[in-house]
């Protein structure tokens, strides 16, 4: 196999499920004795500059190429380019590819002129296949569960409620509050996640907290490493994320896996994922309902969960991505 040149954009000091998914493929391809060689970028590089940073790579080489960089490539690339597409960029505040028809058409000709396409799901795969004037075979490379993750001991007794998520308003934290409302159970949430990305939206739902008289049940832990993470799964009773849109749906599936309930957005893609366990899925425009089912989760003392073996590996993911460059 040819050197690969990996280009990972770099989100500051911000953990996303896309940063993550990054930093294991490129550990477990080098497991793999792929000939991997990383190259850092902003995240907000301009397309001259990125375009400086491809040119200097050796021609015999392969690329592959963060998707999020996707929109940036507006000339053909000479050496063999391969994108790795957590979601397009054109879907991050909305589920219709053509809300941002500029950024649409970007990606639409990179993804065209691309050698081959990775992607998280089956679901995100029908999703880019609209993207293409032509048939492409695009490989499915599942993102990996850290093993540390599965079979916790999960605090039955607990009142309070876990959500993970970037805080960004397709993650829908502002309807989780309006739903919270509603709710005549005692309770506490806890939400991990960067605020930093969207300070503005951060601000808002700050206000609507003072506004609900929700001050003392909600806090903000921000970004965490695992360890901690995995103890706020612990103590937390259920998990729910009221998202608007994923791709994978990483954050999601670390929660089902430890044993922690989940409520969550009735979406193809997180039908898809987490097919294996037990899941409450709700429709967003259904706010009493939701409410219904935190009621009853809260009142019982118990959590309704089976064990679960290991589903998603990086060691596989990294295999598919392997056999695809």
């Amino acid at each position: 196999m040819r050197e690969v040149y990996f280009i990972i954009p770099e989100f500051d000091n911000s953990i996303t499920g896309g940063t993550l998914y990054d930093k294991n493929i490129l550990l477990h391809l080098k497991k793999n004795r792929v000939l991997i060689k990383e190259v850092r970028v902003p995240y907000n590089i301009s397309t001259i500059s990125l375009h400086k940073k491809i040119n200097i790579i050796p021609k015999r080489s392969d690329i592959l190429l963060d998707g999020y960089l996707a929109n940036k490539i507006k000339i053909k690339i000479t050496n063999r380019l391969n994108i790795l597409i957590h979601h397009p960029c054109s879907m991050e505040v909305s589920n219709n590819q053509m809300s941002n028809i500029n950024l649409y058409l970007s990606e639409r000709k990179a993804f065209n002129d691309a050698e081959s396409l990775i992607t998280v799901s089956k679901t995100m795969r029908k999703v880019l296949s609209k993207y293409l004037d032509t048939y492409k075979d695009i490989c499915v490379a599942y993102p990996g569960i850290d093993r540390r993750f599965y079979n916790q001991q999960i605090d039955k007794e607990s009142k309070n409620i876990l959500s993970v998520g970037n805080v960004i308003p397709r993650k829908g934290y502002h309807i989780l509050f309006e739903v919270l409302e509603r709710v005549s159970e005692d309770w506490t949430l806890t939400i991990i996640g960067n605020y930093d990305m969207d300070r503005n939206y951060y601000e808002y739902l700050k206000k609507l907290i003072i506004k609900n008289k929700m001050k003392d049940r909600i806090k903000f832990l921000g970004s965490v490493k695992p360890a901690q993470m995995i103890a706020e799964i612990k103590k937390s009773k259920f998990f729910i994320s009221l998202t608007e849109y994923e791709g994978f749906g990483m954050s999601i599936a670390e929660c089902a896996a430890a044993g922690l309930e989940i409520i969550t957005t009735d979406l193809p893609v997180l039908r898809e994922v987490l097919s294996n366990y037990s899941i409450d899925f709700v429709d967003l425009k259904n706010l009493d309902n939701i409410s219904k089912k935190i009621n009853e989760k809260l009142s019982r003392n118990s959590v309704d969960v089976k064990s679960q073996n290991t589903l998603y590996t990086w060691s596989d993911a990294a295999k598919k991505i392997r056999k695809s460059l």
